[in-house]
């Protein structure tokens, strides 16, 4: 175990920092593991990699082994460890994310056991999403800036076009975090989006803040 793994049991400490699309970026050993964070969130392998590893365990994702999978704000590869090296699927994995620092990060520093393919796309999360015509067994969302989860991700278009790359029974995951007023009645919305396109939507709450929509 290296010195900078094994202090880390005691302390945090950074091995880089970056600034990407949406800010700061930083690569750091927390008890033992390397994590991704943002100014004022984990992005990756931490609290984030805890919260879908229990949400994607709660959908029956491993039972249900999809095919393909869109994960939409891909960051450092949380959703794509967890599918391959904890569940041990094969799934097809694309990967979009709109900062080329976070997928730098997931390239050098998280690789993905080599299960299945993996297509990881520099892309608007919006515009792939409207652009893209094939289907999906398996679709999750994480789409934050910083704290807040992105602008539109509760808007009817967006959810439309991800209810048009929803196979029959994929479930879609949808990732929101509520801190204060303003984002509750974001969140709030988003519920009431998804249960006029979807026909069941199920609310699951992880870490204190963290709201996880499965909608089937």
């Amino acid at each position: 175990m290296g010195l900078a793994r094994l202090m880390s049991y005691v302390w945090p400490v950074r091995v880089l920092r970056t600034t990407g699309a949406h800010g700061l970026l930083e690569l750091t050993w927390e008890y033992g593991r390397l994590v991704v964070n943002s100014a004022n969130a984990n992005q990756s392998f931490g609290s984030l990699h805890r919260v879908w590893r229990a949400a994607l365990g709660d959908a029956g994702i491993q039972r249900k082994e999809p095919r393909a999978a869109l994960v939409l704000g891909y960051g450092a590869g949380s959703v794509a460890h967890i599918l391959r090296s904890e569940m041990g699927l094969r799934t097809s994995i694309t990967g979009v994310d709109d900062d080329e620092q976070m997928l730098q990060l997931a390239r050098n520093h998280f690789p993905v056991e080599a299960k299945g393919d993996l297509d990881l796309v520099r892309s608007d999360a919006f515009d792939f999403v409207a652009g893209h015509s094939g289907t999906f067994d398996l679709i999750v969302i994480d789409l934050f800036q910083d704290l807040d989860f992105a602008q539109g991700v509760e808007g009817r278009a967006f959810l439309t076009g991800i209810r048009r790359l929803a196979s029959p029974g994929c479930p879609v995951l949808v990732n929101t975090v509520v801190h204060d007023e303003k984002s509750a009645l974001r969140s709030a919305r988003l519920w009431d989006e998804l249960r006029l396109l979807f026909t069941e939507v199920l609310e699951q709450r992880y870490e204190e803040n963290n709201r996880v929509y499965i909608a089937l």
